[in-house]
């Protein structure tokens, strides 16, 4: 298969004929080829958007209801296999895509149609918007961008990530179906070349984009004008908390999930895992028989959670991370796990007594390393938990009143107590984990301008 960019209403080749491979993360067989979309393409892009500018501002709050509610329609239709299609791309169970990215994105398209229903307002669109996204859950991460863009009346120039390049097929045969003015939505594949022109362009008005904090600084870097919008959703670093009164029987398997689907590469995945002293030995022996069970997802029909790594590079990485977190004194849990001989299967490692000052600890990892701490006192856990420059998310578990009184001191954007759910609507992070304004509303501050009307008298 070869993944063609979407320009001015069509699927098209890129100008340049230098390709990428995406591989199977379950077989590491290649799935396709990946056009390098280059500066000629992001023009075609970017001129075709500009075309569609004014045809997409005329349109009616009706008429872009209409189309919100179309592109919800053909995605309900088409659920479990668009859930499928990114669940085999992103090594992912298909039932969790079809959880956690198809059916959050049906809900959002129709709830933001009943909110243009309901409004006799229409706002300026800010303009030229460029969405560039991460590969989880990329359908999700998109449309919750493209959607709110659309209903304000911009245009918009979306990168699909070159790990998950079926994200922008689904993406333009959704757009395809709909009446929106050819241009209104171009998808272009490719690397991070591409991704530099949409953030830097002075044609473009506001960026919004997912990514690792290094990644979105380096592109920031490169040239992007102080005057843009800029909405970044970077880097996360999640600890799982457990207090007293944790219920083993109904909870333990979800916490676990929290860090082995998905392999601690979502930015919703559990990375740490701290735990007060006296009960410490029981989660070590149940963490201990939770590996020594764990059976490989094989493809995307299984409801295995130890899921493959994206690509042969995350493998790498996790384990430089191990022989590093062995380095600084870390003890494993449990023995080694045999790997698939196919496929990007990394060993799921659980490191206890780590220092909370080290690099891994302070660090977004996305590999399957997690880190494992006690405490002697619950009201420590906050303190360590603060103690880094990212702020994303944090799941408490046990007595609720307790993970209230913990949760209040926190210093993380969201927080799921005795809950886990990576499909809920994006939270752009405290700290390091998000920058710009993060006003994802259709009518906001971000995907449009505001007037102030003033009179005499008034």
């Amino acid at each position: 298969m070869i993944f063609h960019n979407f320009l001015n209403g069509e699927f098209v080749a890129a100008s340049d004929k230098n390709v990428l491979l995406k591989e199977s993360p379950f077989t590491g067989e290649v799935l396709g080829e990946i056009p390098r979309s280059s500066a000629m393409d992001f023009i075609v892009a970017l001129q075709g958007a500009k075309k569609a500018m004014a045809p997409m501002k005329a349109l009616s709050l009706e008429k872009r209801r209409e189309i919100l509610l179309k592109m919800a329609e053909a995605l309900e239709s088409q659920k479990s296999d668009y859930a499928y299609l990114e669940a085999l791309h992103q090594g992912l169970p298909a039932e969790f895509v079809l959880e956690n990215s198809l059916k959050p994105s049906i809900q959002l398209l129709k709830v933001l149609a009943d909110d243009l229903s309901a409004t006799l307002s229409l706002p300026k669109p800010t303009g030229v918007i460029s969405i560039i996204c991460s590969w989880q859950l990329s359908l999700l991460l998109m449309l919750e961008r493209v959607a709110p863009a659309l209903a304000a009346g911009n245009v918009i120039l979306v990168k699909a990530s070159e790990l998950s390049p079926i994200s922008g097929v689904l993406l333009g045969q959704l757009v395809q179906g709909t009446d929106l003015p050819p241009g209104a939505v171009q998808i272009l594949q490719g690397d991070s070349e591409i991704a530099q022109l949409m953030f830097s362009h002075p044609g473009v008005q506001a960026v919004s984009a997912v990514g690792s904090t290094a990644t979105l600084e380096a592109i920031a870097k490169s040239g992007v004008s102080p005057f843009k919008k800029l909405q970044l959703s970077g880097s996360a670093k999640n600890r799982a908390t457990v207090l007293t009164g944790f219920d083993f029987e109904n909870n333990f398997s979800i916490l676990m999930q929290s860090f082995l689907l998905g392999q601690g590469q979502l930015c919703w995945n559990s990375s740490g895992l701290m735990l007060l002293e006296s009960a410490a030995e029981d989660f070590y022996f149940k963490i201990e028989q939770t590996l020594k069970d764990l059976k490989p997802l094989l493809d995307p029909s299984g409801s295995s959670f130890w899921t493959p790594v994206i690509s042969k590079s995350v493998l790498t990485k996790a384990q430089e991370y191990k022989n590093l977190a062995l380095q600084e004194k870390g003890v494993l849990l449990g023995s080694e796990i045999k790997t698939p001989a196919k496929g990007f299967f990394a060993a799921p490692t659980f490191v206890k007594d780590l220092t909370h000052c080290s690099v891994l600890h302070q660090d977004e990892l996305q590999a399957p390393l997690f880190l494992v701490n006690t405490v002697k006192y619950q009201h420590e856990m906050a303190k360590w938990i603060n103690n880094g420059y990212l702020g994303h998310s944090s799941s408490l578990w046990g007595d609720f009143e307790k993970a209230q009184k913990v949760a209040s001191s926190l210093e993380v954007a969201h927080i799921g107590i005795n809950i886990w759910r990576p499909g809920g609507k994006s939270i752009f992070g405290s700290k390091q984990s998000g920058f710009g304004n993060p006003d994802m509303s259709w009518n906001g501050s971000f995907y449009s301008d505001a007037k102030k009307l003033t009179m005499p008298g008034a």
